[in-house]
């Protein structure tokens, strides 16, 4: 298939079904070269970053009945968009002729001869890099009830950090197998491979890929690193695992964290996985098959219906949320989650924790975490839970380590408009009676 008719295929049915880009890629990246799924991650990643100012900006410079056409034409036009302004290689002549015979194909000679009028207008702009950059640009890459939220959470100032944060393309980072070898041994092991990479502050375990594919590595296949964006790790440097003791990863997959877990500890841990989605234990299994790792046990329970007759030192709660701190990685998560499915989500944060307390020990520790950077979903949770339940109180991590991470209410949190990683949130909490 024609590459920019794949890509607006791709981002009409991740738009349509509100599906995530990576569910995709057995289906759309098979039959592809490197370089063109390069391309085309790149295409619809810069498209779902991009298109609402995008059409903004065409329904001011080219036609303001843009917004009033069809969603299939609207996404035709800034698919042609995306890659004329976003993409440098790409030839004014090359990007108007496929877009309109894709028009043709998909809508029919009438909308193809509209198509075609306003994308030869198009090659006639120009867009600025400060226009792109502004302001006004910037709060048009999220949906509006997302960029409230985050300023009412954080304030004008650290949205708009945050947001240039999550127009920026995320790099490749890995996490160095304790169990096979240390950073450095393995940052010389990948050296030998043509790959280069670099310490991460704060995150003693993890490499920034500089230049190379670690994916094609022999370091890869041999289980010498996972590939995981380090503020993903906080929740396991919260919870501060110890060598024999009973661990439960409540909503483990696709096992980053619980591998984690074995790899500080040697792999010592008795670790009770449990997912919602059975489909998932095929990648579970094979993320600690290649890593040299083991769990005791693998059962697929809703995690707020979980029940087990037995108690844990440990739980590890990596809760189900709206991902919004990750929107720089998964932009296309940005536009399908809207606030009718936050108020769901937080119920159901607030049940999982309330059903995984039941299973702690007396003086055992249970971490609540997620990847957003919403309020409602991080501490909002935990003090409705704490107001509900008197057994549990807020504790602070030996790890000092992570203190710069550490919130003034006792939890811990990455910002990306102040540290610079994707978003994480957790806190520890000790069963006191």
């Amino acid at each position: 298939m024609n590459l920019r008719k794949l890509f607006y295929n791709t981002v009409l049915k991740i738009y349509n079904k509100r599906l995530s880009f990576e569910s995709l890629y057995s289906e759309v990246l098979d039959g592809l070269d490197d370089r063109e799924k390069r391309r085309l991650i790149n295409l619809v990643n810069q498209f779902f970053r991009n298109f609402n100012f995008l059409e903004q900006y065409f329904i001011e410079k080219i036609d303001s009945n843009i917004d009033e056409q069809d969603l299939k034409t609207s996404m035709l036009i800034l698919c042609a968009g995306t890659e004329y302004f976003y993409l440098d290689s790409s030839t004014d002549y090359s990007v108007v002729n496929d877009f309109v015979e894709i028009a043709k194909e998909e809508l029919g000679q009438g909308k193809a001869k509209y198509i075609n009028a306003i994308l030869r207008k198009m090659t006639k702009l120009e867009l600025p890099e400060a226009e792109k950059s502004s302001e006004k640009a910037l709060f048009l890459t999220h949906p509006q009830w997302v960029t409230d939220k985050f300023t009412a959470d954080h304030g004008k100032e650290r949205t708009l950090e945050m947001l240039k944060f999550n127009q920026t393309v995320p790099p490749v980072y890995i996490r160095a197998n304790r169990i096979k070898n240390g950073r450095d041994e393995l940052k010389i092991q990948l050296e030998g491979e043509g790959i280069n990479s670099s310490d991460v502050e704060h995150f003693e375990d993890f490499l920034k890929v500089e230049k190379g594919n670690v994916l094609t590595s022999k370091a890869f296949e041999e289980g010498r690193f996972y590939i995981q964006d380090p503020s993903h790790s906080l929740p396991v440097l919260v919870i501060e695992p110890k060598k024999n003791e009973k661990i439960l990863d409540l909503c483990c997959a696709p096992g980053g964290k619980s591998t984690y877990i074995q790899e500080l500890t040697g792999n010592k841990v008795r670790l009770h996985l449990n997912d919602i989605s059975m489909k998932k234990r095929v990648l579970i299994k094979l993320n600690f098959k290649r890593l040299g790792l083991k769990f005791d046990r693998l059962t697929f329970q809703e995690a707020q219906k979980f029940q087990v007759f037995e108690e844990y030192d440990r739980i590890l709660i990596d809760a189900p949320c709206t991902g919004s701190g990750n929107f720089r990685r998964h932009p296309e998560s940005r536009w399908n989650k809207d606030e009718e499915m936050l108020g769901q989500l937080t119920k159901l944060q607030l049940d999982i924790l309330k059903r995984a307390s039941n299973f702690v020990k007396k003086n055992g520790i249970m971490v609540y975490s997620t990847c957003s950077v919403f309020n409602c979903e991080n501490m909002d949770v935990v003090r409705k839970f704490l107001s509900d339940d008197d057994h549990f109180i807020i504790d602070k991590a030996e790890n000092s380590s992570i203190d710069v991470f550490r919130n003034c209410d006792g939890s811990y949190a990455v910002n990306p408009g102040v540290h610079h990683h994707e978003g994480s949130f957790a806190v520890r909490l000790k069963r006191v009676r």
